[in-house]
């Protein structure tokens, strides 16, 4: 039983020669394709997307608070004499470092991501201008700034590394190439030439986005694992369907997300008779191919649009949404009937409670009338279906029941 949202889903490619995160790890070149994000589904990616975005927004803060207290540091040296500027007052140095921070504490709190992103842009570009590119004319700029320019790429390097979505990346390599290109401009070529200047631009975006491709590697397999142990959490061994975990984070959002649309929603409770004596009298090997069967029976019944799950022992659940009453019954007849074929002429039977939640009817409270229905059903004699009464919590027997 697989969950609309959340489901744990199949994410590795089989075949020869399929990409994956450890070969990334043993191939130098693999990060520029990013290969294994293209064996993940799109709704995979996107929650993968939005995970590392989260992940990622301290660190860019940081970043981006280092350009801050570079700025200030640079300013405190030129107003100490200690380093010589390259033309702006330090009193504005130490502003833009003030502008810097705030816009740094802006990409930690807006929950916005394009005004996140404007201020990462904003506050990478201000650090660019006033840390490494010159004012035309000032005395000793242009023998100072290839220095500079180089303690201002450590920035983007950090940036493009943490940067996950493309349009973030593609920006931050606009503002370094545009940055670059300006310094040519107003200064032309440093003493290694332009060839060599651009190589260094070149080389500031490579590194940046292969360290980008190795954090997106380590992203993915930590993805990867962490579903595969939610899987292996919240799913029976036994049945295969969903335990008391998965039917807790998949199929109540699915309940309630009804509830909330006035879809109808229906809780079909089954257990099997006399269970103890099936596993007293056949042995427990058949008394868990009993119940295999029975998730299996479940699991081909409920459809793509239901939920069925393993509550404990020999208890099963199912939730059916926008299924009408006859419908949900017909359901139960059927399971019990599917159940009945592999039983055969082995005495095992079983017995269900079904509830119609009303309006406004927390998952829990129709749970429970789904189970007195149940407790009615075995009260009654076993081997039929009951229906828990939606007014007074009383449980009558279908029409259909045995």
């Amino acid at each position: 039983m697989a969950g609309p949202d959340d489901a744990p889903r199949s994410h590795a490619a089989g075949g020869k020669g399929a990409a994956s995160p450890r070969w990334g790890l043993r191939v130098p070149g693999a990060p520029w394709g990013r290969e294994w994000l293209h064996h993940l589904d799109a709704e995979d990616r996107a929650r993968l997307t939005v995970a590392q975005v989260a992940a990622t927004r301290p660190a860019f803060t940081a970043v981006l608070l280092g350009g801050a207290v570079m700025l200030a540091i640079a300013a405190a040296l030129q107003a100490g004499g200690l380093a010589p500027g390259i033309g702006y007052p330090a009193w504005l140095v130490l502003c833009v470092a003030v502008a810097v921070a705030l816009l740094a504490w802006l990409n930690l709190h807006v929950r916005q991501w394009g005004v996140r992103l404007v201020a990462m842009l904003l506050a990478t570009a201000l650090t660019g201008v006033f840390l490494s590119l010159p004012v035309p004319g000032a005395p000793g700029a242009v023998v100072e700034f290839p220095i500079r320019t180089g303690l201002f790429h450590l920035m983007p390097i950090a940036l493009l590394a943490l940067a996950v979505r493309p349009l973030s990346i593609g920006a931050l390599v606009g503002v370094v190439v545009g940055l670059a290109a300006i310094r040519l401009e107003l200064h032309g070529a440093p003493r290694s030439g332009q060839a060599f200047y651009w190589l260094y631009t070149v080389a500031t975006i490579a590194f940046g986005l292969m360290l980008s491709g190795y954090r997106t590697d380590f992203a993915v397999e930590a993805y990867r694992v962490r579903r595969a142990l939610w899987k292996q959490a919240a799913t029976d061994a036994l049945t295969g369907l969903a335990n008391r975990a998965g039917w807790d984070r998949d199929a109540v959002p699915v309940y309630n997300d009804a509830g909330a649309r006035g879809a109808s929603r229906s809780l079909v409770f089954f257990d099997v008779d006399h269970f103890k004596d099936v596993n007293d009298q056949m042995g427990h090997a058949y008394g868990d191919e009993v119940l295999r069967r029975l998730g299996q029976v479940l699991g081909a019944r409920v459809g793509p649009d239901g939920y069925a799950a393993r509550m404990g022992g020999e208890e099963f659940i199912a939730l059916l949404v926008d299924a009408p009453p006859v419908a949900v019954q017909r359901f139960a007849q059927r399971v019990r009937e599917d159940f009945a074929m592999f039983a055969g002429s082995r005495p095992v039977t079983l017995s269900a409670g079904i509830a119609f939640a009303a309006p406004g009817e927390a998952v829990g409270d129709a749970l429970r009338r789904a189970d007195e229905a149940l407790y009615a059903a075995k009260q009654a004699g076993r081997d039929r279906i009951v229906i828990a009464d939606a007014q007074a919590g009383a449980a009558a027997p279908a029409r259909d029941g045995a």
